[in-house]
């Protein structure tokens, strides 16, 4: 009986991309955070988000998680105004000043007095915006239970 040591091929790849930790990252921790406090879900939903640069990634990213995680089925729907109520936060994409609307809004301004100063967060779109994220889920929490 001849013994042979296997291939490199026959081991299991454990390489994993620093992306693909971060998305596990991200889906485990919006997950534990809507379990143990479900009006979270809108802050996790922000800074993914701010992070991802885009609506339909952060919803494909999160949202998904936090259904299995609510446990929301189609005979188990009591969950499912904090996923509404929330939603509105994943317009955060104007918060870092990298989206090309925002910095093509900057330069166009003639007068001057849009412009992003030398911290990352004081642009002219913050404070709105931000304001506008916290009325809009503050009003899907009290609206989204009323009309589900």
């Amino acid at each position: 009986m001849i013994l042979s040591i296997p291939s490199k091929s026959s081991y299991f790849d454990f390489s994993i991309s620093v992306n693909q930790i971060a998305k596990v990252s991200i889906k485990l921790l919006a997950s534990n955070l809507v379990v143990a406090y479900p009006f979270l879900l809108a802050v996790a939903l922000f800074f993914a988000s701010m992070l991802l640069h885009s609506q339909a990634a952060t919803t494909q990213a999160l949202i998904p998680t936090v259904i299995v995680a609510l446990g929301i089925t189609p005979e188990n729907t009591a969950s499912v105004p904090i996923i509404v109520a929330s939603f509105a936060a994943v317009s955060a994409l104007f918060v870092l000043p990298t989206y090309p609307t925002l910095l093509g809004a900057v330069q166009m301004d003639d007068t001057g007095t849009s412009r992003i100063g030398k911290y990352v967060f004081n642009h002219p779109f913050f404070f709105p915006g931000v304001l506008t994220i916290i009325v809009s889920v503050a009003l899907g929490f009290v609206f989204a239970p009323i009309m589900l």
